[in-house]
């Protein structure tokens, strides 16, 4: 195990489907607590015990919770802290990741601007010192209907639009899949589009392929977060295969939603590889689910039966699904490969 762990670590490695606040460790969880007078009672401790996740609705419960513990916009650089933290922890030098500004908006303790701005110059400094690039989708969510969808667009449209940065790429359908389906948001990623905006969806997570067939017949998402649910349309699966549209699987966190994935030697990720899907390979919240990159390839390849040459092939797959440019793609594979040799 020794051998492989250190051969996973030692590989630099790409992100696609993480969401920036459940990268925030405890103590800084304590910080925000003591700093804002958040009382450690019952419901505090409850919501925080992330071992007793069961469900995506009790994980959406705990991730809206925490939320709540942002209430001024430099308390944003914890995130950005630990979210180069956890990046330095498992050799990430790129990330693509979600921020979810609904419940922070509907708290109204901090604007879109405020939030964004402590972001994405928190990023930018990060990255001047670690040479580790963070980019973010902001979540439209569907948690809160698509009025709120349409509100967090415009917002990202109007922001960008006095604050200019290749930080921010574009928006992303996250939250309670169920009764929420994407061709809700059509008019949403249709206005995103067009303003040359990146976007992709969750589906298929908590629904069937009905769902990952509106993300990219309605919606046209460039990638799909999740999508275990193809594993029941052979017609998707084959379609997912020739358009090469990437699968951005989580596989603990499918296992510990418990809805198509009953255990880790069952996930479909081996179907999907083996029928030459675009599977890439994330955490989606390491801190929810207690588990980090390095942990999930260990756990593709021990319980699901990824050799070590699949398992590069997977990193490569994470990084030909980012939004890189194929130039900057190119470079960086190269730059792999090197490590590859001294691994």
């Amino acid at each position: 195990m020794g051998g492989l762990q250190q051969y996973i670590a030692s590989l630099p490695k790409t992100e696609i489907h993480l969401h920036i606040e459940a990268c925030v460790g405890s103590k800084s969880y304590h910080e925000l607590m003591d700093k804002h007078e958040i009382p450690h009672d019952e419901k505090t401790m409850a919501l925080t015990d992330f071992s007793k996740i069961g469900s995506l609705t009790s994980m959406i419960e705990s991730f809206f919770f925490v939320q709540s513990f942002f209430r001024e916009p430099e308390d944003f650089l914890h995130v950005v802290k630990d979210v180069i933290a956890y990046a330095e922890r498992n050799n990430i030098y790129y990330i693509e990741a979600f921020a979810s500004p609904s419940m922070v908006l509907n708290r109204g303790l901090i604007s879109f601007e405020e939030m964004f701005s402590t972001l994405v110059s928190g990023f930018d400094e990060a990255e001047k010192s670690t040479g580790i690039d963070v980019r973010l989708l902001v979540d439209v969510s569907r948690s809160f209907g698509k009025q709120n969808a349409m509100t967090n667009l415009e917002h990202t449209l109007g922001f960008l639009k006095t604050h200019p940065s290749r930080r921010i790429l574009g928006i992303g359908l996250g939250g309670q899949e169920i009764g929420h389906p994407c061709r809700e948001y059509n008019e949403v990623f249709a206005r995103a589009r067009k303003a040359g905006l990146h976007v992709v969806a969750h589906a298929g997570e908590e629904v069937g392929p009905e769902s990952i067939w509106e993300a990219i017949d309605l919606l046209k998402a460039e990638r799909v977060g999740h999508g275990t649910s193809a594993i029941q349309d052979e017609k998707l699966m084959k379609r997912l295969a020739k358009g090469r549209i990437p699968l951005e699987i989580c596989p603990t966190s499918n296992v510990i939603t418990r809805k198509y994935v009953p255990e880790l030697a069952k996930h479909p990720i081996r179907r999907f590889f083996d029928e030459g899907l675009m599977v890439t390979v994330n955490t989606d919240d390491p801190v929810l689910f207690s588990v980090e990159l390095n942990e999930e390839y260990e756990r593709v390849a021990t319980q699901i039966g990824f050799s070590r040459d699949e398992i590069v092939t997977l990193v490569k797959n994470n990084l030909m699904s980012t939004f890189l440019s194929d130039s900057e793609k190119k470079a960086r594979w190269k730059q792999v490969q090197k490590a590859i040799g001294r691994a």
